[in-house]
């Protein structure tokens, strides 16, 4: 029986966080969605309009028994944490965001954040806030990778 938990992480476009994410071993799915805005329900086009606050984010769902939130979060912040993946600072929904769940999450991400700076990383560009609502992306934007470009 697997350690089911969850975590959601937002870094530039959702298409290839959501790519890199899937790709860890421990990682069950990664889902597109929309997170740390005040707009109730929106849209990719509301999104992207820049009215709703909300940034692209990927929900995901690991086992916490082949990687611990600490090593998932970890290679998300090597990725999309130390810079804006798209150099774009003024476009709210493509900020990089951990978004916590609970206390555990919360005090976990604040120590890896204290332990990369601690270490000589590179400053953290990331916000970190507590996950009010998750909401699912349209249909068309889960597991769609094919325009995204991700940066290596």
């Amino acid at each position: 029986m697997k350690n089911i938990e969850f975590a959601t992480f937002g870094g530039g476009c959702f298409w290839g966080v959501e790519k890199f994410l899937q790709d860890i071993p421990g990682v069950i799915d990664a889902v597109s969605g929309y997170a740390g805005g005040e707009f109730i329900d929106p849209s990719y086009d509301d999104v992207c309009g820049g009215i709703t606050g909300h940034a692209e984010v990927v929900n995901v769902e690991f086992d916490a028994d082949a990687i611990s939130y600490s090593a998932l979060l970890e290679k998300f912040i090597s990725k999309y944490g130390t810079t804006n993946i798209h150099n774009l600072d003024s476009v709210t929904q493509y900020r990089s965001i951990v978004l916590y769940r609970d206390s555990e999450q919360e005090e976990a991400t604040k120590k890896v954040f204290e332990n990369i700076g601690a270490n000589g990383g590179k400053k953290i560009a990331t916000q970190i806030t507590a996950l009010e609502k998750f909401y699912i992306a349209e249909e068309g934007h889960q597991d769609y990778h094919g325009s995204c470009r991700v940066k290596d």
